[in-house]
């Protein structure tokens, strides 16, 4: 397991980087931690040491001791809001950590602010917050792998390969480097390098299930379902109610067209837990199953229990998620008004969210996209062309790769219905390349062209894509074996 997101057909995503620093007085090396109480100090980095492990849940725990013990405990405000596992929490605390701003270590300050910077999506602000901290604080692992993490999001392993090695080098005994430069390797296709970074990983924290869950992803990406599902096993044998692990064997039971088992397995996630965001994440990946099926009411009705579980918790930005969800059910269904119009609706509940300004207009510009996509398969290249172009002009501004990304995917699907095949190939390489729905569609414009052996290396790819718990695989993975099938 990476970290917890929100997945949506566009890229609304709140990425929760789990982030830790080292607990110590001021050091010019290290950030600092500012807390008035060596108690409070001790259960934050015992909170810590959980967050290391991606067991954020337990870590809790700790963190609210912490703020017992100091109520003005900013860093601990600030992993509390990071371990959240729905949005209205990760807000309230942010908020908090915020208030108390000027009272911390200016390495403190810049991780509050990144951190805030992540979740309006304000890539550039983000970056530079980083890039400060590290120059502050070179010689700080986290500083290095806080920073890695950033890069992977943006799809750029390379250099954050770069740093997860940084941080290894300061800190060879430090865990979490080599789990994300196992995913790193593997996004770039170097299975080879990537299982060595994980048998790593497994070797340096045995008991520990989250190196079983990570290595299980990797062979469930190399389409070794029943040994991946045999790592995840083990996850659980070390931590029953380790939830990623219950998703990642319903995932390759999926795979393995056993879908019922699969709803089965997940099924087991209610008995074990009554956390909101824990239920959530079983309904989504009960969703996925169903979609891989076809059955798109069962789907339906999956999220449409997310949207009581948010409504329970009065989280408008949750049941917005919720609703974006729905509306791309429908899009895959072949409804495309009711698309539209839970798309739509969406942006009432986001709208009156307690989220920034900033925010708010990040995901009116999602907006934007969605339309488009819509658009895209109602065969409306006027209204296409509308939304693309209102949408470039706000996204460019923003210089968020996965904005610019989302550009070049509405251009793609308009040169598509021009009938433009080898400038839609163009602009569909430069969009996300971890959606097999844009890769579906590149071989889509080869076979056009007439292309038909790239057509179909394309979509011998889709059709084995093996990405975990993802409703794009889900719905395109037959589509493309089909294909192979003609």
């Amino acid at each position: 397991m990476k970290y917890l997101k929100f997945f949506l057909l566009s890229p609304l995503i709140f990425l929760v980087v789990l982030t830790t620093f080292s607990c110590q007085k001021e050091n010019t090396s290290k950030i600092p931690i500012t807390t008035n109480s060596e108690e409070a100090r001790e259960h934050f980095r015992e909170g810590l040491l959980l967050t290391e492990k991606l067991r954020g849940q337990e870590a809790v725990y700790f963190y609210l001791k912490a703020l017992a013990e100091d109520s003005e405990f900013a860093m601990a405000y600030l992993q509390m809001a990071q371990v959240q596992t729905t949005p209205k929490l990760t807000f309230k605390y942010l908020a908090k950590a915020k208030s108390l701003i000027k009272n911390v270590s200016k390495g403190e300050r810049l991780l509050i602010l990144a951190y805030e910077a992540d979740i309006n999506n304000e890539r550039e602000k983000q970056n530079n917050y980083y890039v400060e901290l590290i120059e502050k604080y070179p010689r700080d692992e986290w500083a290095h792998n806080l920073y890695a993490n950033f890069l992977y999001s943006l799809q750029k392993y390379k250099k954050a390969i770069k740093h997860y090695k940084i941080a290894l080098d300061i800190n060879p005994g430090f865990s979490q480097p080599y789990n994300m430069l196992g995913y790193s390797y593997r996004e770039l296709g170097d299975y080879r390098e990537a299982e060595a970074y994980f048998k790593k990983y497994i070797d340096l924290i045995k008991d520990d299930p989250n190196p079983y869950d990570s290595y299980a992803e990797l062979l469930l990406k190399m389409g070794k379902f029943e040994l991946s599902i045999d790592y995840y096993r083990k996850a659980l044998e070390i931590k029953p109610d380790f939830i990623a692990s219950i998703i990642g064997i319903a995932s390759n039971l999926n795979l393995l067209d056993r879908h019922d088992e699969a709803c089965q397995e997940l099924e087991r996630i209610e008995t074990i837990t009554t956390n909101p965001g824990d239920l959530k994440r079983m309904h989504y990946a009960k969703a996925v199953a169903n979609v891989d099926i076809g059955n798109f009411e069962r789907a339906i009705k999956e999220i449409n229990e997310n949207i009581s579980i948010s409504e329970s918790i009065d989280d408008d930005l949750a049941i917005g998620q919720d609703l974006v969800n729905i509306g791309t059910l429908y899009l895959m269904y072949g409804k495309y008004e009711d698309a539209l119009k839970y798309y739509e609706k969406s942006m009432e509940y986001f709208e009156r969210s307690n989220i920034s300004q900033d925010l708010k207009y990040y995901v009116r510009r999602q907006l934007f996209v969605n339309a488009g996509h819509v658009a895209y398969f109602k065969k409306d290249i006027d209204t296409l062309k509308k939304y693309k172009d209102k949408y470039q002009s706000s996204a460019q501004k923003t210089m968020n790769p996965n904005e610019i990304r989302n550009v070049h995917e509405l251009t793609g699907h308009i040169n598509i219905l021009e009938e433009n095949y080898a400038d839609a190939i163009y602009e569909y390489k430069q969009g996300n390349q971890h959606n097999p729905i844009i890769l579906y569609l590149i071989g889509t414009a080869y076979e056009e062209l007439g292309d038909v052996d790239k057509a179909r290396e394309i979509y011998e790819s889709v059709a084995h894509f093996n990405s975990l718990n993802d409703m794009n695989f889900a719905y395109i993975r037959k589509t493309a074996l089909a294909k192979l099938n003609n």
